[in-house]
């Protein structure tokens, strides 16, 4: 089939897949960072990173010898060293990277800061808020169920709570930085409500990823955006006409 006698669905469907990996790969590229950095840290702790900073070509001897004795791991150490080789490691910073780019920090529109109240804080304060906010939803959400969920289950339901509150708050976030406050939020879910003793990044990638892209998960999202979108709505309420008003 020529490209011109595609149906226009084909286009949009094409587009929408497209979108959907590009997606998948900033979250997890994020996550790799997060890897990353961990493993630099141990390096740190442990008094080594002397040696890595002098000479650089270690890693790679690491990442051969993990690859040749404990495979797992030798996987998630040339995946997490390629994401960070985009933001350029420097043995004076002891080769820890930032998660995200500069350029792509996260935003809300200005326009939306005044509707939604929020005036002249700085931006990170109020994401903060918001997911400060997105987290009592999130287990309020949970609560009402009244069943347990299975991980993937919980995953969904917090980007639900996420995703509501921030459309409460009217925020426009870009979509690559709402991919990674995804998975830094579906993190600090898993660790704050004891679901990960220790943040296992592989499993978190799985999670969000499932969580993001899983029809079957579809519903619980929804749902989960409903209530938190109501739930602030009610708080915002109150905090502007007083107890009286609840």
């Amino acid at each position: 089939m020529r490209p011109e006698d595609k149906s226009p669905d084909h286009h949009v469907a094409f587009g929408a897949a497209a979108e959907g990996v590009s997606a998948a790969s900033a979250s997890l590229a994020v996550v790799g960072r997060y890897w990353w950095n961990m493993q630099m840290r141990l390096l740190i702790a442990t008094g080594v990173m002397r040696f890595f900073r002098a000479q650089w070509w270690l890693f790679i001897v690491v990442g051969f010898a993990l690859l040749a004795f404990v495979f797992p791991l030798g996987v998630a150490f040339i995946v997490s060293a390629f994401c960070a080789g985009e933001m350029n490691p420097k043995a004076e910073g002891d080769y820890l990277v930032p998660l995200k780019r500069d350029d792509s920090a996260a935003s809300v529109d200005a326009s939306a800061e005044q509707s939604a109240g929020f005036g002249g804080p700085d931006l990170s304060d109020v994401l903060e808020g918001v997911k400060s906010a997105a987290s009592l939803h999130h287990i309020g959400f949970l609560r009402a169920l009244g069943r347990d969920v299975d991980d993937a289950e919980f995953a969904a339901a917090a980007l639900g709570a996420l995703d509501g509150t921030l459309q409460a708050h009217k925020a426009k976030v870009p979509n690559p930085d709402m991919h990674a406050m995804g998975v830094s939020f579906i993190a600090r879910q898993l660790k704050d409500l004891g679901r990960m003793e220790e943040l296992d990044p592989e499993r978190i990638a799985d999670l969000t990823l499932t969580a993001m892209s899983s029809e079957a998960l579809e519903g619980i999202r929804i749902e989960a955006g409903r209530f938190s979108y109501g739930m602030e709505g009610l708080w915002s309420g109150a905090m502007r006409t007083g107890p009286a008003a609840v």
